[in-house]
């Protein structure tokens, strides 16, 4: 019987089709290379201004999310819950869809002190039609009660690093919230569909609304053109002088904001109709574009009880896609073979090895036949380096070194 259940599960296993669940993605070596220098770039940076690395579960409770209003009717479909059944009774759960509740919870549940930088590289998983990717692996910073001013600077100044670290030239894409909640009000009631649009949209949205009102027209329009400069800014200042106090408020806020980047060294592009959620933001926003692609987007932002009801600066950059746009523009490693010639140069051979290690270069045993592009033969006392065909003896592991950077 063993024997025939055995029998049948192999050849069971023998008729499956092996395929990834779709949506989900292997890291392979090359991939995985490329995803470690994304999340090295973005520790360093993150770890430079002072905030610290925090890790969450990856099921957290439905309940949690809509609480906190993270659930919105267009997000319920694209969840992955199910009940955790304990027994004789069961929890909702969920395969974290964010980062920014459970850290947000975390921080509360342990009582951290305020203000709390914190950062992290997790995945996410949202369910989405075809093969498109439902795992996404972000790298995220919370500066929970992060002041005015000094919060957005920080945050998006650390986006720039980590893009800057990995041979990028980040243009930061400035906008604030009050822009479209002022021009809503202005513009007077509107049903839920107009403010759902321009959410969706951005300021494109509000062209119908505000079609009959020649000075809102005229504010629109100049909040349309994107600058790289403050002057938009000051048109829309100056063609919304009075309207609306919190168009006054926020024009400031992004004009402070988008100085302080200005004066660091950082492009910037004012493009007051950038789509937001401002059910979720309270201010300024950014996105972080280079080679034509968005990479990232945070801003300032609040969540509402029982979590934290203070205000907050987060970032989020797609570490997945940074990752795959390094797979592909990468090189492989080069890895040294070191060969024994015998069973009596094998603990001379390790030395060489780990002596290479040390000097930071990769080396592994090998036989004879290794088709590496740098081997190293050790026989007894005589090391011989082999490199583009050619064979020689070296002194010493200092030559071999120089072999290897001369492959790079």
């Amino acid at each position: 019987m063993v024997s025939y259940h055995g029998k049948h599960l192999m050849t069971t296993i023998e008729s499956v089709a092996l395929r990834r669940t779709r949506g989900m993605r292997d890291l392979l070596p090359s991939s995985m290379r490329a995803f470690r220098r994304v999340e090295d770039a973005f520790r360093s940076a993150a770890s430079h201004w002072g905030y610290s690395e925090v890790r969450t579960p990856t099921l957290e409770s439905y309940s949690l999310f809509t609480a906190a209003g993270a659930l919105t009717p267009q997000m319920l479909s694209r969840v992955y819950s199910f009940l955790d059944w304990d027994g004789w009774s069961g929890e909702r759960v969920v395969l974290r869809p964010d980062s920014t509740v459970p850290v947000a919870r975390a921080a509360a549940e342990a009582d951290l002190p305020m203000p709390a930088r914190l950062f992290y590289v997790q995945n996410r998983f949202r369910f989405e039609e075809g093969d498109a990717d439902r795992e996404d692996w972000q790298c995220g910073i919370e500066y929970l009660e992060a002041p005015p001013l000094l919060g957005e600077l920080e945050t998006a100044l650390i986006a720039c690093e980590t893009l800057e670290a990995l041979g990028m030239a980040p243009v930061v894409h400035l906008s604030h919230v009050g822009v479209a909640q002022a021009l809503l009000e202005a513009a007077g009631p509107a049903d839920r569909d107009v403010h759902d649009a321009v959410v969706a949209q951005g300021l494109e949205a509000l062209r119908p609304l505000v079609a009959d009102n020649a000075r809102l027209t005229a504010v629109l329009e100049a909040a349309l053109q994107p600058a790289a400069n403050e002057i938009l800014i000051e048109n829309v200042s100056a063609l919304a002088e009075g309207l609306h106090p919190k168009l006054d408020e926020a024009l400031q806020d992004l004009r402070s904001v988008a100085a302080g980047l200005r004066e660091s060294g950082r492009s910037i592009v004012l493009e007051l109709g950038m789509p937001s959620d401002f059910e979720y933001y309270t201010g300024v926003v950014f996105e972080f574009e280079s080679e034509g692609s968005m990479w990232g987007r945070g801003g300032r932002y609040s969540l509402p009880a029982p979590i934290r009801q203070d205000t907050a600066c987060g970032l989020a950059l797609e570490a997945g896609a940074l990752a795959a746009r390094l797979a592909e523009a990468g090189t492989e490693p080069v890895l040294v073979a070191v060969v024994p010639a015998a069973p009596a140069d094998l603990s001379r051979a390790i030395a060489v090895a780990r002596a290479l290690h040390r000097s930071g270069v990769e080396a592994a045993l090998e036989p004879d036949g290794a088709t590496t592009a740098v081997k190293v033969r050790v026989s007894g006392d005589v090391l011989e380096a082999v490199s583009g065909g050619e064979t020689k003896q070296v002194s010493g592991i200092e030559d071999v070194v120089a072999l290897v950077l001369q492959q790079k």
